[in-house]
């Protein structure tokens, strides 16, 4: 009996696996998810992906899904691992694809004098920066419906600035085969006009556009991104 094809989650900065609660995948798939840990002192971002990569059965055929920054730590397993699709969601490919404000907070260093015991799991400011900055819905159920601090768990110093410091400086030096993203029309963080300059009609199957979704789209239109992931999986 053949097993099903195992499908490995990481979820966004400072998120746990509890994101994809609502994610589900086509028959003969099985989710798998990886969580985060906190780095050990300078560690580089080849060090930590392979450690992340730990969790995953390379000796079968997988599939790795990135969520936000998740979608970094995709790419660069791929330089080492063999994965049958990649899949970004509410990411970034590409240096085009790189938001401009993420040379500015390099180049003015400002993750490096910036506070972050901010980013602490108990700090009432941390989630009203996180439902600022990721959740900029105006519609009052999905406020209530969704609750930040539920997926909000990996927060801590250290975590934050070495994240945060990683993901601002990340330059794009891989071409992954069979590379997928699924995108918000609304995202904040990764807008999606500089998602869209890198596709044309000749690969725009690779695109997977969800309309009116923010950064949170796994939680905002799960039953968009499960369209989604049916099509690109099942796609042969």
């Amino acid at each position: 009996m053949i097993g099903k094809m195992k499908v490995y989650f990481i979820p966004g900065l400072g998120a746990s696996s509890k994101c994809f609660k609502f994610i589900t995948l086509p028959k003969g798939f099985e989710k798998i998810y990886i969580d985060w840990f906190t780095p050990e002192g300078s560690e580089t971002l080849e060090e930590y992906t392979r450690k992340m990569a730990e969790a995953v059965d390379s000796s079968e055929p997988f599939i790795l899904v990135g969520y936000s920054f998740g979608g970094v730590i995709v790419q660069e397993m791929n330089k080492f691992l063999n994965p049958e699709k990649t899949i970004l969601i509410a990411s970034m490919k590409n240096n085009e694809q790189i938001p401009g404000y993420f040379p500015f907070v390099k180049k003015t260093r400002l993750v490096k004098w910036f506070p972050m015991s901010f980013f602490s799991n108990k700090s009432f400011l941390s989630y009203a920066f996180a439902r600022t900055v990721y959740f900029k819905t105006r519609s009052v159920r999905l406020k209530e419906e969704i609750r930040l601090e539920e997926y909000m768990s990996q927060l801590n110093p250290a975590y934050m600035r070495w994240s945060l410091n990683t993901i601002t400086k990340w330059k794009s030096t891989i071409e992954c085969k069979n590379l997928y993203q699924i995108h918000g029309t609304k995202d904040p963080i990764f807008p999606y006009r500089l998602i869209q300059k890198s596709y044309n009609p000749e690969n725009e199957k690779y695109l997977k556009t969800i309309e009116g979704a923010s950064h949170l789209l796994v939680l905002e239109k799960p039953w968009k991104v499960n369209e989604a992931f049916e099509n690109i999986l099942l796609e042969q």
